[in-house]
């Protein structure tokens, strides 16, 4: 909704363009009447009554046809409008899914993993410079720069014969088709033929839309439609002010008038115009760099870990089965979630064949009951299994128990030293809490302050 406010904006508005046409309309007309009513020659008010009775079908003739005209002009520049920005969807569709298919049809060996990781990367470049590409093939904009990953690793003579190449986007789509069949011999795409398959076809159909948005640039609205409703406007325009002269007895109400019409007319006449062409500058064409900063993080995200697996799912056989429901936003319902899991508290867990119990910890670390340090690397796994993935527990468990051995904790009767142990594996803690922040910054370690608030 646009609400009232958007009345008054001047930005994208076809207002003062039909301002220049209106005004000069009524001044004009406002003379006239002048002239025609008020003038000392009573001849010329007798001879301007004769013209108003032959005007008056006249006028309305050219009126009804010069509205058909022009709102079926405007019709036919929204239709291309709105194809233009259909296709330019659908072709980002086609490429990104291409996309995303060959990320998840790369093998999952570790023995490929280096190779795979520099097949994702040279694609993704190569999709963003494709998406680029089509954009900059549309483009009638003055300004093509446009937002590409970077470029630099690729050699110089593939990157000049694609400056100097006319059909730029076909060389790229190219490039990417022999890119995927390679990393297929390779082993590096690990998928049978006929499913690959579709990733050529979603490739295909998106250079399909690309030749189907440039007819819009290569085909614009028909010549002679274009000069009959240029001209009919204009001759509307000078009877519009001489039949309202001739017409209306109080010049006021002809200036008014006159405005009102002429205004109506070529307002739809530049809207037509504004929308005839979508791939320019005007403020009501497609955002173009948008769309392509828009593509490029899409791509960026979906080469996030997190988004090229599956995540980690606890299933739990007398839960899951009733298939319960929340009715919420789902960023609200993640932050419920997350929000949850992050509130629980760290309690009592029993380790057999040894077992201990922590029964409190003041903040200065003073006051320990029963605190085995070697225990330590149980309560950081209880924690790390309440905050964490399950793929992430084993690591943390791991390395907090080789903490541990590395500083070659014992189990102590002494509080003092029991505490010491204690905050010596809160900082093995906080090290491995700091590891998986650099290397996603999705996983959720226990930090140093939740020992010492108290378990």
């Amino acid at each position: 909704t646009w609400g009232l406010t958007f009345i008054f904006r001047l930005k994208g508005s076809v207002f003062p363009k039909a301002l220049m046409w209106s005004f000069p309309c009524a001044t004009l007309s406002a003379g006239l009447h002048y002239i025609l009513r008020r003038g000392p020659d009573s001849a010329v008010v007798a001879s301007a009554g004769g013209v108003s009775l032959l005007g008056g079908s006249v006028f309305g003739g050219l009126s009804f046809i010069l509205g058909f005209l022009v709102v079926f002009r405007s019709q036919q520049a929204y239709a291309r409008w709105w194809e233009g920005a259909t296709l330019l969807q659908q072709l980002r569709g086609e490429w990104y899914n291409a996309f995303s298919s060959c990320i998840a049809f790369c093998n999952a060996s570790s023995d490929e993993q280096e190779a795979v990781a520099h097949f994702i990367h040279k694609l993704v470049r190569l999709i963003s410079m494709l998406y680029g590409a089509a954009l900059t093939q549309v483009s009638e904009m003055k300004s093509n720069n446009f937002e590409f990953l970077d470029l630099d690793d690729f050699d110089s003579e593939s990157l000049k014969f694609l400056q100097d190449s006319r059909y730029k986007c076909e060389i790229v789509h190219q490039w990417l088709q022999r890119l995927i069949v390679e990393a297929h011999e390779a082993q590096i795409i690990k998928i049978p033929p006929p499913l690959l398959s579709r990733v050529y076809d979603q490739l295909g159909r998106g250079i399909v839309s690309l030749n189907n948005a440039e007819k819009l640039n290569c085909f614009p609205m028909p010549f002679p439609l274009a000069q009959t409703v240029s001209f009919m406007l204009l001759l509307h325009w000078l009877l519009t002010a001489l039949i309202v002269a001739t017409n209306v007895e109080k010049i006021a109400w002809a200036a008014f008038i006159s405005f009102t019409v002429t205004f109506g007319f070529w307002s739809v006449h530049y809207i037509g115009l504004e929308l005839e062409h979508p791939f320019g500058d005007d403020a009501n064409d497609l955002p173009m760099h948008e769309m392509q900063a828009d593509f490029n993080t899409s791509l960026r995200e979906l080469m996030h870990v997190c988004a090229r697996a599956p995540p980690v799912f606890k299933f739990d056989a007398a839960k899951h089965t009733a298939l319960n429901s929340a009715k919420m936003s789902l960023h609200g319902y993640i932050t419920e979630i997350c929000s949850s899991s992050k509130s629980g508290d760290l309690r009592l867990i029993e380790k057999s064949p040894r077992r201990s119990r922590v029964q409190s910890l003041s903040s200065g670390g003073s006051d320990v009951q029963e605190v085995d340090s070697w225990k330590v690397a149980a309560v950081v796994a209880f924690a790390s299994d309440r905050f964490e993935r399950v793929s992430r527990t084993e690591g943390v468990l791991q390395s907090s128990e080789a903490q541990c051995a590395s500083s070659q904790l014992q189990p102590s009767q002494e509080p003092h030293s029991n505490a010491a142990a204690l905050h010596l594996a809160a900082g093995a803690v906080e090290q491995e809490r700091s590891c998986l922040e650099e290397n996603d910054g999705l996983a959720y370690v226990p930090r140093r302050r939740d020992f010492q608030d108290g378990i």
